[in-house]
C-alpha cells in the first residue's frame, strides 16, 4: 500500500512540474519572438533558430534533425541480476539509474541521442575532430557514460570522471564487459584537491600515458575543470570537447582562454537554449554550445 501511495505521489508531483515547465516555455517562447519581431538579428545561426521557433514549441535545440528522434520508441528492459534499467544501444547495455523508471530513461536516453547526432550544436565529435583508433579519453562528468559507451572499442583507456554514487554503480553495470580499460574516479573534477575533489593536472602527473582526448561537460564547472589541467594543456597535443552554455557568458570566456593558451578553436555550428536558466534568461537568449579545441605543442 505504501509503495502504491509513494508511485502515486510521484506520478502527481511529476506531472504537475512538468506542466509547469510546459507554462515557462511557451512564455518564453513568445518572449524570444516578439524580442526578434522587434529587433531582427543579424546572426544567420539566430535567424535560423527564430525561424524554427515561429513553427514549433520551444526546445533546447533547433532543426529537423531532432525530430527523427522518438522517445516513445525506445525500449527500456530492467536486468534482473542487479535491478538496473538499461537500453540496448548499438549492441551495447547503457544502463541507468535504478531510481530512473521507464519514462525517465526514455526521455533521457532520447536526449542523449539528439545531443550527439551529427547536426547537433551538442556533438562532442565531427568528422574533423574525433577520437583517433587506441587513444586515450578522459570523458570529464561523464553520468551515464553515454559518450564513452560509443567509443569503446577505439579507445586504449576511458578515465571516467563521475562524482554521483547512483551513477557510478550504473557504469560499472555498462562498463563490465570492458572493465580491463576503464578507471572509474568517483569525485568533482575541478581546481582543488581534497577529499571530494580533484585536478586532472594531480590525478594524471603519476600516470606516463596522458589522454589524448578531454570531454568536458561539468554543469557549469567547466572553468574550475580548466584551472586545475594546465600541466595537461602542455604535456603533449591534446583535443578538448567543451561545453559553453551553462552560464551566458561561456563561450567568450573560453573563446579567450584557448587563444591565450595558444589552441586552435572553432564552436559548433548551431545555438541552443539552456532550459535550466528560463527563469532569467534574458536576450540574446540563444548560446554557442560547444568549443573544439586542439593543441598543437610538441
Amino acid at each position: 500500500m505504501n509503495k502504491m501511495i509513494h508511485t502515486l505521489i510521484y506520478k502527481v508531483c511529476s506531472q504537475w512540474k512538468n506542466n509547469l515547465h510546459t507554462k515557462k516555455k511557451k512564455k518564453v517562447r513568445k518572449r524570444i519572438l516578439d524580442h526578434f519581431t522587434q529587433f531582427p538579428s543579424g546572426d544567420k545561426e539566430i535567424n535560423d533558430a527564430v525561424n524554427y521557433l515561429a513553427k514549433h514549441p520551444l526546445t533546447t535545440f533547433f532543426g529537423a534533425f531532432q525530430e527523427k528522434y522518438i522517445a516513445e520508441e525506445i525500449e527500456v528492459f530492467v536486468d534482473q541480476s542487479n535491478g538496473l534499467p538499461y537500453v540496448i544501444t548499438d549492441g551495447k547495455r547503457l544502463y541507468f539509474k535504478r531510481s530512473q523508471n521507464r519514462r525517465t530513461v526514455q526521455l533521457m536516453f532520447n536526449g542523449l541521442r539528439i545531443e550527439q547526432d551529427e547536426h547537433a550544436p551538442h556533438c562532442y565529435t565531427d568528422v574533423d575532430f574525433q577520437i583517433e583508433d587506441n587513444e586515450i579519453l578522459a570523458d570529464v562528468g561523464c553520468a551515464e557514460g553515454y559518450f564513452s559507451l560509443m567509443n569503446i572499442e577505439k579507445t586504449k583507456r576511458i578515465y571516467l570522471f563521475e562524482q554521483d554514487r547512483q551513477w557510478i554503480e550504473a557504469l560499472e553495470a555498462t562498463f563490465t564487459p570492458w572493465k580491463e580499460k576503464i578507471r572509474i574516479i568517483p569525485k568533482y573534477v575541478s581546481d582543488r584537491n581534497n577529499s571530494n575533489e580533484i585536478t586532472l593536472d594531480n590525478y594524471f602527473r603519476q600516470i606516463e600515458e596522458k589522454p589524448g582526448f578531454y570531454k568536458i561537460d561539468v554543469e557549469g564547472a567547466e572553468s574550475s575543470v580548466l584551472k586545475g589541467m594546465k600541466e595537461m594543456l602542455l604535456c603533449k597535443p591534446v583535443k578538448i570537447a567543451l561545453c559553453t552554455y551553462h552560464h551566458q557568458h561561456d563561450f567568450d570566456l573560453f573563446s579567450r582562454f584557448f587563444e591565450d593558451h595558444r589552441f586552435h578553436h572553432r564552436p559548433n555550428s548551431g545555438v541552443m537554449i539552456y532550459q535550466n536558466d528560463l527563469k532569467k534568461m534574458e536576450p540574446p537568449f540563444f548560446r554557442k554550445c560547444m568549443i573544439k579545441a586542439t593543441n598543437h605543442h610538441d
